[in-house]
């Protein structure tokens, strides 16, 4: 009974409750009841594993994190189309969507054109995308790369687009910056949720430095790990289209190979540029960039597009964010997604500062976690019983002199 007691005793001291990590974030009150949506900064990105979201009273409160695939693409057909060259002879394509029952313009946040194109390669178009929203005329739609299609075989092609869905008809023109500008022959448009594709919240203009020992690879090192989902890599004129290899430092098994679709160049002759390149999103502080011989970056910034919270709040409730422990589960889960035309037509709630949290749960640590870091050492300490006790067991015995 003692040696029972004692065990007992001795287990609840090596479990314990570590609350130093906990803190919370309040969130700021959302106007109306609804739909929210709530960005995190860095550091709360950082812990994002084990966050929940809970009200005044410490009930967990169910959400979603907004990611590629939470909404499904769908294919929209096109009508009233036309197609042909403006009047200054460039290839043109002006076209509206025929909506589901029950969407509205915006339903999914992206629009991802399709362009069946024909023309003799090499050839690189920039494309001139306008928009019209209903009762207006057509407005231009300015992103801060522009945007290009091309067909450089061997080296790669590009005939898609991807385009914000807020507006009721569009209109696409070719500008040839090399070669012949392609014939429109057709084009097919798909909805979908991938907020990667939209611009980035923040445009970071990280270190820059050469990699000792291998020539064409730069260092870029952030302040502190974030979420990046693209670079806008300026290259020194001129260059031609090229093919950068990039590379995450923090996890090479989860990154293990270069990621890079998108070409780059910069040709000031031609009045062309291409800068963009989209990643999928990686959790990282650092990256190398690798250039063909002959290259050299003349900036670089780091796009970075943190998580977003989408959750359902009552207007006027008070909500924090709790971070630094274990994740407190919400009963049930949120089979009615929330459209992106709802999130888009609410402002983001923002988030408080960093406060002590009572009502967050601690990691809790048990007596086998805690004995861990001292396995080694009574591992070494009976190897040296067991070597001394066969030591002593081979050791011959002295001989008596009679």
């Amino acid at each position: 009974m003692k040696r029972t007691a004692l065990l007992l005793i001795l287990g609840l001291a090596c479990a314990r409750q570590d609350r130093t990590a906990l803190h919370r974030r309040p969130i700021s009150p959302a106007p109306a009841s609804g739909w929210a949506w709530v960005s995190l900064d860095a550091e709360s990105q950082r812990q994002v594993k084990g966050a929940w979201i809970g009200d005044a009273a410490g009930r967990s409160v169910p959400f979603l994190e907004a990611r590629e695939g939470l909404w499904e693409p769908r294919l929209l057909p096109l009508v009233d189309v036309l197609s042909g060259k403006d009047p200054e002879g460039r290839p043109t394509i002006e076209f509206s969507l025929k909506l589901p029952d029950g969407w509205q313009v915006g339903e999914r946040e992206v629009l991802r054109l399709d362009l069946d194109l024909e023309g003799a390669a090499p050839w690189v178009a920039q494309v001139k995308a306008e928009r019209q929203r209903e009762g207006g005329a057509f407005i231009a739609y300015d992103p801060v790369s522009p945007l290009h299609l091309y067909d450089l075989s061997p080296s790669g092609s590009r005939r898609t687009l991807d385009l914000p869905w807020d507006g009721q008809r569009y209109r696409l023109t070719l500008l040839a910056s090399q070669g012949q500008a392609p014939r429109i022959r057709g084009m097919s448009a798909k909805a979908e949720a991938r907020l990667e594709a939209l611009e980035a919240e923040l445009a970071l203009e990280p270190a820059l430095a050469p990699e000792p020992g291998q020539p064409g690879t730069w260092r870029l090192s952030l302040p502190e790990e974030d979420r990046i989902v693209g670079l806008d890599l300026l290259l020194a004129p001129p260059a031609a289209p090229l093919r950068p290899e990039i590379r995450f430092r923090e996890d090479p098994k989860a990154y293990p190979d270069a990621y890079c679709s998108d070409l780059v160049w910069h040709l000031p002759a031609l009045r062309t540029k291409a800068t963009r390149i989209a990643l999928a999103p990686v959790q990282a502080k650092s990256l190398s960039l690798t250039l063909p011989e002959g290259a050299t970056p003349q900036s670089v910034r780091v796009l970075v597009r943190r998580q977003t919270l989408i959750f359902p709040a009552e207007a006027g409730q008070v909500y924090a964010l709790h971070l630094g422990g274990e994740a407190k589960r919400a009963p049930g889960s949120l089979g009615a997604l929330p459209s992106i035309r709802a999130l888009a037509s609410r402002m983001p709630l923002s988030l408080g500062t960093r406060e002590p949290d009572d009502q967050g749960l601690p990691t809790r640590e048990g007596a086998d976690q805690r004995a861990r870091p001292w396995m080694p050492w009574l591992a070494g300490l009976a190897l040296l019983v067991l070597g001394w006790t066969a030591l002593r067991l081979l050791r011959p015995e002295p001989t008596q002199k009679g």
